[in-house]
């Protein structure tokens, strides 16, 4: 656990290789017990006792994040209010958490476990996770974090599997911070009814005898025995269960309309949580096993799950074709949600150069006609300003925004005018964000602002209210308003990429790198890949002279993407540094043919080349960066090729361009005065001079000699 070299262990199946370590904890991952984030669940549920007992102040900051991965821990942790979306009822629900919030889930765990292994194991603990090839995604997701987070030193990660399949991304984690090891075998007792164990090992006891004895029993008898399971499971209370073992035995028990029910229920929570494989996995079961004939409620409602989850997840073209399918049917609000989701798909969901606005217009047109003409009145006017919501966002992705925020304030009319006061919160506050984040796009800051209070008001513990307000306060120039909405995000969310990278970049802004560099520092540990985050902390390390960490950050973001101007440029003056002046100058001759307005390229290459004896090619460039954005520094440096090339005239308007911005460097004058010595103004050089020298004060200017002898 000392080695400098220490990793962890990709533990398989092999009689060659050396042991995996031994673990102080281990975990299964097996999906089949209870669905998404098995694994991590099962072992927060292990260490956040202890740490409750003895360093609750690590928990309790974390305890959304902990519950929402291990539901059964609600019981002994304090937890805020909740927000409307996770309050709201399943038949309210209209905002649907982001792909990438599982992602962030995860690494809260991973710091969670850091922190327990550091104050509980300061000699080093190892964790092993077994059954990970029925993982989740999600427990992999986890895996895949640990891996590249946790020091082995201090926590050792044990995976247990033989083959990684297609999940090309744990296995490349495997392979880049692990060591292969054999897996330590557990031969498990078998004695008594073996066909129960199985059972009662929710089908995870797959040993030989077992399954045959499971496999001789008859059929009614093991119906049998899976719905006894499923009941005496139910008892225990354990949400996480109803995501998982339940199903998987109702789905072989006596009652299969009530497995359909269940999967209906497990995929419809899934999805909410925002774990869509497991929901797409569950509504996918659950369609083999009912039929559209027999029960028609479950299957469309399936479905639909099965659709929306292709289409955060993609592909969206498989998205369309589920949705397509619900067109078979003649249930109205199944036209009506499948014409909502097509103009989502067209409009948000496709690849970027698939996407259709105008054929989204066209299904948001259908989606409110069916919306108002719905059978239910209690129904009618929710699903009507929701539909026009989803027609409002159409309208912002063609441009139009006037018509998008003549929508949201149509939906926002009729939910007031036909809906109490503490009817659909969750739908309430989403429209008004939604009118916020148009009026932001028009503008209009002071009215987005007003609309983002009241949204906070409503739901104080959405984190995601303060990242959108920080946005617009830093557009209306607020900028101390902006930072308390960036650390209001950061503590309300799990731990969140975006926040940091925004205030990093309004704390460069208020010239605070030391913390911009802090927040870009953790928000690469987070998304190591983000190459405009790389761009950004390549800028701060250059300007601290951490060439070395610079140079890395370059390479990593040009191998993302080899043609970012910016990093091209970064390259370029790297190389130009060490005095490799032709791959410098090819560097940043490829950063402007990949952005010819990119003002850093130019005046770094003008500079290389008055270095290389090349002024007018530096004038050439300096001119052309000047163009773009005039500044006391460029001015500076083309007064400087103009001199060399004898250009006086012109290098005095350049010189007093500079001057008259503000440059406060007292050698300008100096320069000046040089240029106007040569053009025959002897008092004005003079003036220069004298005023060079005064800025100089108790100091000896280092051309006070040359000024002496008047000739500069």
């Amino acid at each position: 656990m000392t080695s400098s070299q220490a990793r962890h262990s990709w533990a398989v199946t092999s009689d060659s290789l050396a042991p995996a370590p031994v673990a102080h904890v281990g975990v299964t991952c097996h999906r089949r017990l209870r669905g998404p984030y098995t694994g991590a669940g099962a072992l927060l549920r292990q260490i956040v006792p202890e740490l409750l007992a003895h360093n609750a102040d690590l928990v309790l900051p974390r305890a959304t994040n902990v519950v929402a991965i291990a539901p059964e821990l609600a019981a002994v942790l304090p937890l805020p209010e909740k927000t409307l979306t996770e309050a709201a009822a399943p038949r309210e629900r209209t905002r649907f958490y982001s792909a990438g919030r599982t992602e962030r889930l995860v690494h809260g765990v991973a710091e969670l476990l850091m922190d327990w292994a550091r104050v509980r194991h300061p000699d080093g603990v190892v964790v092993a996770f077994r059954d990970v090839a029925q993982a989740d995604e999600t427990d992999r997701e986890l895996l895949r974090v640990l891996l590249r987070r946790c020091d082995p030193r201090e926590l050792t990660v044990v995976v247990e599997l033989d083959d990684p399949g297609e999940d090309t991304v744990l296995a490349e984690a495997l392979t880049r911070y692990a060591t292969t090891s054999a897996r330590l075998l557990q031969k498990p007792v078998l004695d008594g009814d073996l066909a129960q164990l199985h059972i009662d090992s929710d089908g995870v006891l797959d040993v030989e005898e077992v399954l045959r004895a499971y496999d001789a029993l008859a059929p009614d008898d093991r119906a049998r025995r899976h719905a006894e399971r499923a009941e005496v499971l139910a008892a225990w209370g354990d949400p996480s269960f109803e995501l998982g073992a339940i199903p998987y035995h109702l789905e072989r028990g006596t009652d299969l309309a009530a497995a359909g029910e269940a999967l209906l229920t497990a995929t419809t929570r899934c999805l909410e949580l925002g774990y869509y494989h497991a929901s797409m996995d569950l509504a996918l079961r659950g369609r083999e096993l009912v039929s559209a004939q027999e029960h028609p409620h479950l299957y469309w409602n399936l479905t639909t799950k099965v659709a929306a989850c292709l289409s955060y997840l993609g592909p969206g073209e498989e998205a369309a074709r589920y949705l397509g399918e619900l067109r078979h049917t003649t249930d109205a609000e199944m036209h009506m949600r499948s014409s909502y989701m097509t103009a989502m798909l067209h409009t948000r969901y496709l690849p970027k150069d698939t996407l259709d606005h105008e054929l989204a217009l066209e299904w948001s047109n259908i989606s409110i006609v069916l919306a108002d003409n719905y059978p239910k009145p209690e129904r009618r006017t929710f699903n009507g300003a929701f539909m026009r919501n989803g027609k409002a966002l159409v309208e912002l992705h063609r441009g139009d925004l006037q018509a998008a925020l003549d929508l949201v304030n149509e939906a926002i009319r009729m939910t007031d005018s036909h809906l109490g006061h503490e009817e659909q919160l969750l739908h309430r506050s989403v429209l008004t964000h939604n009118r916020a984040q148009v009026l932001a796009a028009m503008g209009r800051h002071a009215e987005a602002l007003l609309d983002y209070d009241d949204v906070i008001r409503r739901d104080p513990n959405y984190g995601e209210y303060y990242f959108d307000r920080a946005t617009v306060r830093r557009a209306a120039g607020r900028e101390a308003e902006a930072l308390e909405d960036y650390a209001a995000a950061i503590r309300l969310s799990p731990p969140f990429h975006e926040a940091h990278y925004n205030r990093a970049d309004l704390l460069r802004e208020l010239g605070d790198d030391e913390a911009a560099l802090r927040d870009l520092d953790y928000a690469l540990v987070l998304e190591p890949d983000h190459v405009d985050s790389l761009v950004n902390r390549v800028d701060l390390l250059l300007a601290n002279g951490d060439v070395e960490r610079a140079a890395a950050d370059v390479g990593h973001g040009l191998t993302l993407d080899p043609r970012n101007a910016r990093l091209l440029a970064a390259r370029g003056s790297l190389l130009a540094d060490v005095g490799e002046n032709e791959a410098a100058w090819e560097h940043y001759s490829a950063a402007l043919a990949e952005d010819s307005t990119l003002v850093a390229a130019w005046a770094n290459r003008a500079v290389l080349a008055f270095t290389t004896g090349r002024p007018d090619q530096a004038v050439e460039d300096l001119t052309e960066a000047i163009r773009l954005e005039d500044g006391g520094t460029l001015r500076a440096n083309r007064a400087i090729a103009l001199q060399e090339l004898g250009n006086h005239r012109q290098a005095v308007r350049d010189l007093d361009a500079a001057l008259a911005g503000g440059a406060d460097d007292p050698d300008l004058l100096y320069l000046r005065g040089v240029s106007r010595h040569a053009v025959g103004d002897a008092i004005g050089a003079r003036a220069d001079w004298e005023a060079h020298l005064a800025a100089y004060g108790d100091d000896v200017s280092p051309y006070a000699d040359r000024i002496a002898e008047g000739v500069a």
